[in-house]
C-alpha cells in the first residue's frame, strides 16, 4: 500500500503518493523497451520529425476506448493568413442547442494532431453532452510561436460565428486542452477576457504548461516518468524562436500582471507532472481574482495520463470524473453579471 500524506500548497490542499500507479509504470516500461528495440536517440540529436514518428509508434499502446452515439465531420476554416486550420467536429446525440467545447491536442507544440486527441473528444462529446471542436494548430519548429497560438485564435472566432450550424449555444463556449494544448487554451482565456462578442464560458486545462520556468518545485522534484525536465526543455527550445519571448504572457499565462475576469475553470493536474507546481499556483492566482476554480488533483497519476484511460483503470476513472465535472459546468445556468 502507498503511504498517503497531505501537503498544502497555497490554497489547494493534496495528496501525496510515494510511486505512481503501478498499471502505469508497465505500460511506460513496455513503451520504453519499444523505444530501445527501435534506437530511439536521444533528446540532443533527435529532431522532430524523428520525434513525430516516435511518438506514433508509442500512441500504438494506448488503448482507445469505444465511443458512439457521436456525428463526426471534418471541416476546414481559412484563416486570415490564407492558410486552411483543419478541425474535427463532434456532435452528441439529442436535440441540441449544445455547448461548444474548442479543443486543442498535446504534443509539446511539436507532435501530435486531430487524430492524437480523437478518442478523448468523441469521449467527452459522447458523456458531457457537448459539442467539441478540435483544432488541427500548426506546429513547430516548422511554425513557431506564435502561429499555433493565432490558429486557436481563429478557431474561437469561427466557433463563435458558426455557433447556429453547429448547433452549439453562444452562452456556453468553453475553451480547454491538454499539455501545450492546456498552454493555448489559457493564452486564448486571457486575448478573449475583455471581448464582447467572444466571450468564453470556461477554460478546461488538463496538465496544462503555463510559464517558461523550470524553477518550480515539480521541475526540481525531477520526475522520470513519461514527461521529463529535459523534454520540456526541448519542446520550448523548438517553439520559441527565442528564450525572452518565454516572459509574454500567451506564452506563459501565468505571467500575466492580473488573471481578473477569466472564464470559469477546472483544472487539472497530476502528482508526477513537472508542470504540477505551475497549474497550482495558476489556480491559487485565479481564485484570488475571483474566479470560479474547479480542481482535480490525481495523486498517483503522471502527465498524459488522460491517454492512458484504455490501459490504466484509475486513468478511466479519472476520465469520468473530469467529464462528469465538464458536464456540469457547462450545463450550469448562466450566472447573472
Amino acid at each position: 500500500m502507498v503511504e498517503v500524506h497531505e501537503r498544502k500548497e497555497g490554497t489547494i490542499k493534496m495528496k501525496v503518493t510515494a510511486a505512481p500507479n503501478p498499471q502505469i509504470i508497465e505500460l511506460l516500461h513496455t513503451i520504453n523497451e519499444k523505444m530501445r528495440e527501435l534506437s530511439h536517440p536521444p533528446l540532443d540529436i533527435l529532431t522532430p520529425i524523428q520525434s513525430r514518428e516516435y511518438y506514433k509508434i508509442a500512441r500504438e499502446f494506448f488503448i482507445s476506448i469505444p465511443v458512439d452515439g457521436v456525428e463526426v465531420k471534418e471541416e476546414f476554416i481559412l484563416s486570415g493568413e490564407g492558410h486552411d486550420i483543419p478541425i474535427r467536429v463532434y456532435t452528441p446525440s439529442g436535440q441540441g442547442p449544445f455547448p461548444v467545447l474548442i479543443y486543442c491536442h498535446g504534443g509539446g507544440w511539436v507532435f501530435g494532431d486531430l487524430d492524437s486527441s480523437d478518442n478523448l473528444c468523441r469521449y467527452f462529446s459522447r458523456h458531457a453532452s457537448i459539442i467539441v471542436v478540435s483544432i488541427g494548430y500548426r506546429l513547430a519548429p516548422e511554425h513557431k510561436y506564435p502561429s499555433a497560438f493565432q490558429d486557436v485564435i481563429e478557431s474561437v472566432k469561427w466557433t463563435f460565428r458558426n455557433h447556429e450550424r453547429l448547433n452549439g449555444d453562444l452562452k456556453r463556449i468553453a475553451i480547454g486542452g491538454e499539455s501545450s494544448g492546456g498552454n493555448l487554451a489559457a493564452a486564448a482565456s486571457l486575448y478573449f477576457r475583455d471581448s464582447e462578442n467572444y466571450h468564453l464560458s470556461l477554460q478546461f486545462l488538463i496538465t496544462p504548461v503555463l510559464d517558461n520556468n523550470f524553477n518550480t518545485r515539480s521541475y526540481r522534484e525531477n520526475h522520470q516518468y513519461n514527461l521529463t525536465n529535459e523534454k520540456m526543455r526541448w519542446f520550448w527550445g523548438h517553439y520559441l524562436t527565442d528564450s525572452r519571448e518565454g516572459s509574454e504572457v500567451y506564452v506563459s499565462p501565468l505571467k500575466a500582471p492580473s488573471v481578473k475576469k477569466m472564464p470559469d475553470t477546472l483544472l487539472i493536474t497530476a502528482e508526477f507532472d513537472p508542470l504540477r507546481e505551475e497549474a497550482i499556483e495558476f489556480g491559487d492566482r485565479l481564485r484570488t481574482a475571483g474566479v470560479d476554480v474547479e480542481y482535480l488533483h490525481y495523486e498517483d497519476m503522471v502527465h498524459s495520463f488522460i491517454n492512458m484511460t484504455g490501459t490504466v483503470e484509475s486513468a478511466r476513472r479519472a476520465l469520468e470524473e473530469m467529464t462528469g465535472k465538464l458536464h456540469n459546468m457547462m450545463y450550469t445556468e448562466e450566472k447573472n453579471d
